[in-house]
Formats: C-alpha cells, sequence, structure tokens
C-alpha cells in the first residue's frame, strides 16, 4: 500500500503530466490529514528547495509563463500591455506601466530567496495600482468607504455607475481585488504562507490571520480555471516540479486553515482574461540604421485611436509623430530627423480601443 507522502508525490508527476497535455483533473492532497500534520506534509512535499534567481523569475514570468499573444494582463485591473518580442520582458513591462506585485508583501516576509522570487505568489501589476496597495491586508472594502477604483488604465475616486465588478479597490486600510482574480490571489496567500510561514510570521505574525476568513472566502467565489492551472503547470516546471497544491485541490485551503467550513465542490470555470486579437500590424521601419529619415509602416484591421512618438534612449519623448483616431487600412509616414544627433532611438505605438491597449516598440539606431 502506497503511504500518503508517496501517493502526494504520485499525484504531483501525474498532474504535471496532466497540466502540460491538457487534460484537467483536481486531485485529493492529502484527504486524511488536518492542522499542523497537514501544513508540514504539504511544506515537505510542494515547498521548492531552488528556483530561479529574482530576476530570471521575473523574465520568466513575463516572457514564457504569462506571456499570451506578446500581452501581459495586469491581475488587479485587466490592463494589457504588448511585450514586444526580442526584448528584456521585465524592462519592457516596466516601460508600459507593470512592474512586480508580490501578493504576499516584501515587507510581510517576502524579502529573501525564494520567498521573493518564488513565482507562485508573484503578478504583473500596474505600477501604481502595486504602490497604492503596498503591504495592505486584502479584505472586502464596503463601497461607501472605497477611497480608489482601479480599472484597465483608470483610477477614481467616484464609484463605477456600471460593470463595478472589474475593478479592484482601495479603502478602510484594506484593498480589494477585482472579482475574477480574488480566488488566484487567495491561493497565492495560502501557498506562501504555507511554505515561508517562518518568514511571515517573523516579520508580522497577524498578517496572514487576520485575513484567513476572507481569503477562504474569495477562494470559493472565484474557482480555479484553466488559465490559472495551466500558469501553475508551467511555474512548477522551474520550481523542482513544485505546483501550488491549493489549486491542485479545491477542499485544502478549506482544511488547513477553514476547518469549521463544508469544502466545496470541485470544478472549473471559463478560462479569463482570455488575450483579444490585436487590430494592428506593424513592418520593420526602414532603413534601419539610418542616416537622416527613416520609414514606418502600419496597418488597422479596426477603428483605433493611434499615438507613435520617438523617445531618446532614456525614454525622453522627441516627437509625436501620430495622434488621432484612424480607420481600419494601410499606414505609410517617412520621417526626416535631420535636427537629432546620431544615436539609440525608439519608435514607441500605442494602439487604443475602448476595451484594451496594446503597444509596440522598435529600437533605430541613427548614424
Amino acid at each position: 500500500m502506497l503511504t500518503a507522502h508517496r501517493r502526494s508525490l504520485l499525484s504531483i508527476i501525474l498532474y504535471c503530466w496532466l497540466g502540460f497535455s491538457g487534460v484537467h483533473a483536481q486531485t485529493s492532497v492529502f484527504p486524511a490529514l488536518g492542522g499542523e500534520e497537514l501544513l508540514d506534509s504539504l511544506v515537505s512535499t510542494y515547498k521548492p528547495a531552488s528556483g530561479l534567481n529574482y530576476g530570471n523569475a521575473r523574465d520568466t514570468l513575463y516572457g514564457r509563463i504569462l506571456n499570451q499573444n506578446d500581452s501581459l494582463v495586469c491581475i488587479y485591473t485587466g490592463y494589457r500591455i504588448y511585450l514586444p518580442p526580442g526584448l528584456d520582458p521585465t524592462m519592457a513591462a516596466f516601460d508600459a506601466g507593470i512592474n512586480t506585485e508580490h501578493a504576499y508583501p516584501r515587507s510581510k516576509g517576502a524579502e529573501e530567496d525564494m520567498a521573493r522570487s518564488d513565482m507562485h505568489h508573484l503578478f504583473p501589476s500596474r505600477v501604481d495600482v502595486n504602490s497604492d496597495r503596498g503591504d495592505l491586508p486584502f479584505g472586502e472594502v464596503p463601497d461607501p468607504q472605497t477611497t480608489a477604483w482601479y480599472y484597465l488604465d483608470r483610477k477614481q475616486s467616484a464609484t463605477p455607475t456600471d460593470n463595478i465588478d472589474a475593478y479592484s479597490e482601495l479603502g478602510n486600510g484594506q484593498f480589494e481585488v477585482r472579482e475574477n482574480s480574488k480566488g488566484d490571489i487567495a491561493r497565492a496567500m495560502f501557498y506562501f504562507y504555507t511554505m515561508y510561514r517562518t518568514e511571515a510570521e517573523l516579520a508580522d505574525r497577524d498578517f496572514f490571520p487576520d485575513q484567513k476568513n476572507t481569503l477562504c472566502d474569495w477562494h470559493v467565489l472565484d474557482p480555479v480555471d484553466q488559465q490559472e492551472w495551466d500558469r501553475n503547470a508551467a511555474i512548477a516546471a522551474y520550481q523542482d516540479n513544485k505546483p501550488n497544491p491549493y489549486i491542485l485541490d479545491c477542499t485544502l485551503a478549506y482544511r488547513a486553515f477553514c476547518p469549521e467550513r463544508t469544502p466545496p465542490a470541485c470544478g472549473f470555470t471559463r478560462v479569463k482574461d482570455v488575450p483579444p486579437p490585436r487590430p494592428f500590424r506593424t513592418t520593420d521601419s526602414a532603413p534601419n540604421p539610418f542616416t537622416d529619415q527613416f520609414t514606418f509602416e502600419y496597418e488597422l484591421s479596426e477603428v483605433v485611436q493611434v499615438h507613435i512618438q520617438l523617445v531618446d534612449a532614456l525614454g525622453r519623448p522627441l516627437r509625436t509623430l501620430v495622434d488621432a483616431r484612424q480607420s481600419s487600412g494601410s499606414y505609410r509616414s517617412q520621417l526626416n530627423t535631420q535636427p537629432i544627433p546620431a544615436g539609440l532611438y525608439s519608435l514607441q505605438f500605442e494602439f487604443r480601443t475602448p476595451e484594451h491597449t496594446w503597444w509596440h516598440t522598435q529600437k533605430l539606431i541613427k548614424l
């Protein structure tokens, strides 16, 4: 007879194979255990002994795991950026207003080594939202107490009049995640506190327990979907083949942290945040390198607000070339740069529809 530990190891192997082959099934994780025995078993079986350093973890997360059709989505707002192929993904994301959110804050225990770079609790976030959340606990914020609402590229103080579930909220000393990301965040928090409890409790013993009941609620309100399942499998491949067990077994969070509750029925929701097709296509500017002038071209498949500018090597805008709402069709322009000195430059494209924004960057060299 297999021991519980060996059964769990076999579950990991099966999970990784199933996750990458497109077959999805929840699996039982230590179903007979509870309390400290359960948490200890989770650590011994699922905690990665090694992984990527922080810089490589971010590059891998942005460039390989979460990159869909060369785009990246903010976990809190649905704000989507375009990541130009061939560029450093972390730097390109930061240039477009995205940095790395530690679901479990660095000041609360995620400051060093694997606790900092473990990708199971790292997410792309708009820079301003990441800063505003800081190390606040997660919680339900009553609408009258909300001081800031976040959606796509917007931040507002007024209560939204429609699509309110798509907004994250700040207020009353807490941060409330948009509805279709609450489960993702909850399961990341369960994972971190389980695997790095020593670091978490040394930093702030009350931080996780004060959020525990809310996180159990969010875990049920937003079940695992295929996108989260696939993300879990992909991260595990870089971290000792150790997935987040709270994604594998939907009953685990209740058994570990809310044992007084009846565990939920396991299942999957639909895929969230499926990236829409890009309404544009660009052509590499030519000649490149250039002397005095170059030509840039792009094609639109629908009506799009287009903003194109030339920036220097420090990211400072030099010229706005296009700032207009344009219909579908092909566009071609020539830019004379004679007064501009030789050096490295970038042509930055922004394509915006009412629902989404895409970016594209081309590196240019003037001789």
